[in-house]
C-alpha cells in the first residue's frame, strides 16, 4: 500500500537502479516484481520469495475456452460449498465434486505448462484457488520477464533479513537487496469475522477453509 501511494513516477524512482526483494506471491506482489523488472531488466533482477505457490495465470482462456465459462456461471455456483448452506445445496455439490475434478483438470493441463518450467504449479486445484480468491491474472509480461531472468523466484516457508540483504531456507549466501517490498496481503475472512460478535454470524459470514467464497457471493 505505501509502495502504491507513492505514485508511479516516485516508485519508479525509488526502485530504478536497485535490488528489490518482494516478500509474496499473489496479485500486488507480482504487479510490483513486474514493474520492477521493467525498470531494471536483468542488470539488477527483482527477487521473489515465495512461501505458498499460486496459480498466476497469463490470460482467461483454457485451451481457448473463457474460464468464465467453466467458474462465473449460476450453475458453478451449486459447485460449491458454502457458508450456511442446506441439506439440498449440500446434496448437489457433494454429487457434482466429479464435475468439478474434470474442469479443474481441463483448466490446470493449460495452465500450468508455464508454470511448470518454474516449478510453480500449486498443491492445491485451480477451483480451490479461484473459490478462496488466491489466484490471480499475471500482468502482461510475467513469464517473459521469468524466462530472461529479470525475476527471480525463491522458494522458501521462511525468511530472515541480515546486513546484506535476505536469508531464505536453502541457501548458502544472502539475496542481496536494497529494498525489500512486503506483497503478503492480509486475512479478509479475520477482518470480516471481526465485524460480528456472534459466534453464529461469523460461521455463517465467513465459513471453514474448504468453504471460503468471495464476498460478492
Amino acid at each position: 500500500m505505501e509502495y502504491s501511494k507513492m505514485g508511479g513516477k516516485n516508485a519508479r524512482d525509488m526502485i530504478k537502479d536497485k535490488r528489490v526483494t518482494v516478500i509474496g506471491y499473489l496479485r500486488s506482489a507480482v504487479d510490483i516484481a513486474n514493474e520492477c523488472a521493467n525498470v531494471n531488466g536483468t542488470e539488477k533482477p527483482c527477487t521473489m520469495v515465495v512461501r505458498t505457490k499460486s496459480w498466476i495465470i497469463p490470460d482467461y482462456y483454457a485451451w481457448g475456452v473463457h474460464i468464465s465459462n467453466f467458474y462465473l456461471t449460476r450453475f458453478a455456483e451449486l459447485l460449491i460449498h458454502k457458508p450456511g448452506e442446506g441439506f439440498l445445496l449440500n446434496m448437489l455439490a457433494t454429487v457434482l465434486t466429479p464435475l468439478r475434478l474434470i474442469i479443474s483438470k481441463f483448466v490446470e493441463s493449460y495452465y500450468s505448462i508455464a508454470m511448470r518450467k518454474h516449478d510453480m504449479v500449486p498443491d492445491h486445484s485451480f477451483f480451490e484457488g479461484l473459490v478462496a480468491c488466491v489466484a490471480a491474472i499475471a500482468p502482461k509480461d510475467h513469464y517473459k520477464n521469468l524466462e530472461e531472468g529479470s525475476i527471480v523466484l525463491k522458494k522458501s516457508k521462511t525468511f530472515s533479513f541480515c546486513e546484506e540483504g535476505v536469508h531464505v531456507e536453502g541457501e548458502c549466501t544472502p539475496i542481496k537487496s536494497d529494498i525489500v517490498i512486503f506483497g503478503t496481503g492480509f486475512k479478509g475472512d479475520q477482518k470480516i469475522k471481526d465485524i460480528f460478535t456472534s459466534e453464529y454470524f461469523q460461521s455463517i459470514a465467513v465459513g471453514s477453509t474448504s468453504m471460503t467464497v468471495p464476498l460478492y457471493r
